[in-house]
């Protein structure tokens, strides 16, 4: 059976970012360092296996080579080699711009394979940090472009306060930001298409304004209400709790204070899990061990039937679990 996957970081330094990622994995890295690619199949940020019998081969490779084994069959039927989840961790110093992503069939239009649904599931959030997803009310492409004219689109968009454990669906179409001070992880479409609509006029080191996508997004918009994108789940229950689910990914709290087993033999898919708080032994059903503590993620093959948790240190072991439905 494939061993299970840890692949290298891939770091990226924002104009926006903070120091939690670094402080999460316990990493020397620049206090700018916005986001790491934990698991990613995008064209030029392909993760590459970080050790074990596979190390240096990237995640194309690896699908190429086992397919569904790897994948699932029905993801090998439908996504081929592209690997269809992107997960990473976001690190927000400054607010990030108001933006918009398209979904598949404005994707497919510009000649790109995805759209981009996503989720946040907060880790770390300092006194007062908010995230922005929705309109606050039914909006229109007119009012769109007056509120940009007249400087104010973000008057019109809803602000939720942020806590760690809270999680977010922020499906395409859906104007939002990420607010300062907040490190969460990101499970989203493989899919980098990004519009912005407000920066808050920042330049960069050489004076530049980041360029905005103002047309782009109007077509990309959902200018429907949308009241509320936060996800309510039982806290602190053992075991793995339903979190978003949806055609592109389904997602899973998990927390173990004791020994347990995950059972995926009916799941046709890979299962990735990323660990944010405490450690753990993830055992799969040959016996392969991995050690995975705060900050760390792995890539369970679709034909493992189940994995084993061992908490260590004393504490819980709290990760998030993402498959394809």
């Amino acid at each position: 059976m494939i061993s299970p996957l840890i692949f290298k970081d891939i770091y990226k330094d924002k104009i926006w970012g903070g120091p939690g990622i670094g402080r999460l994995k316990g990493l020397s890295i620049p206090d700018n360092i916005g986001e790491s690619f934990e698991v990613s199949g995008l064209p030029g940020d392909e993760s590459v296996v970080a050790e074990g019998e596979f190390e240096g081969q990237t995640l194309r490779q690896l699908t190429s080579r086992f397919g569904s084994r790897l994948v699932g069959a029905q993801n090998f039927a439908r996504f081929g080699t592209d690997f269809p989840l992107l997960v990473k961790f976001i690190s927000a110093g400054r607010d990030l711009s108001l933006q918009v992503h398209p979904d598949d069939a404005m994707a497919h239009t510009m000649g790109h394979p995805y759209g981009k649904n996503e989720m946040w599931f907060i880790v770390e959030a300092d006194p007062e940090s908010h995230i922005c997803a929705g309109f606050s009310c039914g909006f229109s492409e007119t009012q769109y472009l007056v509120a940009l004219a007249h400087n104010n689109l973000g008057d019109h968009v809803n602000v939720a306060d942020t806590h760690p454990g809270d999680c977010f669906y922020i499906p395409a179409g859906c104007i939002h930001a990420i607010g300062g001070g907040n490190l969460l992880i990101e499970i989203q479409q493989s899919s980098d298409d990004t519009f912005r609509v407000y920066d808050y006029d920042r330049v960069d080191a050489n004076g530049h304004k980041r360029e905005l996508h103002i047309e782009q997004a109007r077509h990309a918009l959902n200018f429907d209400e949308r009241p509320s994108t936060r996800t309510d789940y039982p806290r602190d229950v053992e075991g793995a709790v339903p979190l978003v689910s949806c055609a592109s990914f389904t997602t899973r709290a998990c927390r173990f204070t004791a020994s347990g087993t995950l059972d995926y033999a009916a799941l046709d898919s890979f299962v990735i899990f990323t660990v944010y708080s405490g450690e753990g032994l993830f055992t799969d059903a040959v016996g392969n061990v991995l050690h995975l503590r705060a900050g760390r993620s792995a890539l369970f093959p679709a034909e493992n039937p189940a994995v084993s948790v061992e908490p260590l240190g004393g504490a819980p072991c709290c990760f998030l679990e993402a498959s394809i439905p």
